[in-house]
């Protein structure tokens, strides 16, 4: 049996943002608020107020394969509204409001999609302003406070990316970090594999399937591979946990791509059950997995090479304990 915990959690350094990313990041982030709050005011309308949201909020976000950018979740929230929607702004309205504030940041004019407004960055990145105004809805007999997205050829929709990352970081506190790890790794396997997956439908099969009575990050990972298996295969949807909890984030996904999906996944429960419990070898162990995580999976020792015992005296042969033939 091989333990690959150690070489795991090198695999987390590996592929977790570096400071200098951090700070080029937020340094960009800044400069948009602060362009943003500068174009509102000039305009007399309300400085919005910002949130990061996403896999940066939540510590899960990893550094991307070479040919990808990364993508940072900025949320742009409008201020000085009733609930009433109907005084509210068109979306394609504060997208333009958006879109013109930010024009000419980047030497690439700002991208106008349907959730967000986008600012690309030569470094390597891109930042997603997606637009929100509070208001309130009628919640299991409850009147609560929900943000409401901007979608620009769907209107003012139900999405609160806030109860999410609450959400998530309410199973972390339940479970420990060894669950923000496993989203981590499952999401370099999804780059590595170039597997159809979102990141925020990961972290939820993660969080809802995840196993943590080992202390092991290797042993973890395959017994929460294998209760999404479990799941999935019987029942291929993806419900999100806040409203709209009726939202799958499968219900586009093809049969041919769910059966690859899942055609896939059973190869990583495979590849992690022969490197743990059918090879000896941490090395031999770790070239199985590499092939599922790509390069920036280390190698693990050969402890072949240093299984034979030496000594300072000759053996002697023939004694009463002797086990040579």
């Amino acid at each position: 049996m091989a333990n690959l915990h150690s070489i795991f959690r090198d695999l987390e350094s590996n592929i977790s943002l570096s400071p200098t990313r951090k700070e080029n990041i937020e340094r960009g982030r800044d400069a948009l608020r602060e362009k943003i709050s500068d174009n509102f005011q000039e305009k007399n309308r309300n400085k919005p107020k910002y949130c990061m949201q996403g896999s940066y909020a939540m510590r899960t976000a990893i550094t991307p394969l070479e040919d990808k950018e990364f993508d940072l979740d900025n949320g742009v929230y409008l201020q000085g509204y009733s609930e009433n929607q109907e005084s509210w702004p068109t979306t394609t309205l504060v997208h333009t409001w958006v879109k013109n504030a930010v024009d000419g940041h980047t030497d690439t004019p700002p991208v106008d999609k349907n959730t967000c407004i986008r600012v690309i960055y030569k470094g390597d990145y891109h930042i997603d302003l997606p637009i929100y105004i509070m208001g309130v809805e009628n919640i299991e007999g409850e009147e609560q406070q929900v943000a409401y997205l901007a979608h620009k050829t769907n209107g003012w929709v139900i999405s609160d990316p806030k109860a999410f990352t609450n959400w998530f970081i309410k199973k972390v506190n339940e479970h420990g970090e060894q669950l923000r790890r496993i989203v981590k790794y499952m999401k370099a396997w999804k780059d590595n594999k170039n597997i159809d997956l979102k990141g925020i439908a990961i972290t939820i099969l993660v969080c809802n399937h995840f196993s943590g009575k080992e202390q092991r990050d290797d042993i973890a990972l395959l017994d929460t591979v294998t209760n999404i298996l479990d799941e999935i295969e019987d029942n291929f949807h993806c419900f999100k946990p806040v409203i709209p909890k009726d939202e799958d984030l499968f219900a586009n996904i093809s049969y041919i791509k769910q059966q690859d999906i899942i055609k896939k996944l059973n190869n990583l429960k495979q590849k992690l059950d022969q490197a743990i419990y059918q090879e000896q070898n941490q090395k031999k162990s770790s070239e199985i997995i590499q092939k599922e995580f790509g390069d920036r999976f280390p190698l693990g020792k050969d402890e072949e090479e240093n299984s034979f015992v030496t000594t300072d005296s000759p053996v002697s042969l023939g004694g009463h304990n002797s086990h040579f033939a």
